[in-house]
């Protein structure tokens, strides 16, 4: 009983306002999925027609895509790695990948800002 008892006062104990945010989680700006090397943010964008990288600061801020260099490969499951081609908009990149007919593919990136290079990696669900 005390067990029980013990469950229901932490679960009650969560369910008050604030506890739905994680400590230290960052808000995508785009409503993306946001990924942080040491320099900076990538929020990847997945919609229908593609994919969309915005490169942030730590306080969320736009870089300019002029100021970082992102060069990434796309691999769907048992498939070869492929270069993506990205075009440059006026706070991001875009690009058009072809998932290959399969559910989920992993997006690596090198990023490049400030004459440091760093990877991300995102896993992403196409969508149609």
């Amino acid at each position: 009983m005390k067990s029980i008892f013990l469950i229901l006062m932490v679960t009650l104990g969560y369910a008050h306002e604030g506890h739905d945010k994680m400590p230290g989680a960052v808000q995508a700006p785009h409503g993306g999925t946001v990924k942080g090397t040491s320099q900076l943010y990538i929020e990847l964008v997945n919609e229908a027609s593609g994919i969309k990288l915005y490169p942030l600061t730590h306080e969320m801020a736009p870089v300019a895509p002029k100021e970082v260099t992102i060069v990434a490969t796309v691999q769907a499951p048992k498939k070869k790695k492929e270069a993506v081609k990205f075009t440059v908009a006026d706070d991001h990149y875009e690009a058009k990948v072809d998932a290959k007919g399969a559910y989920r593919y992993t997006l690596e990136l090198t990023t490049t800002y400030k004459g440091k290079k760093e990877k991300v990696v995102f896993q992403v669900e196409p969508q149609s």
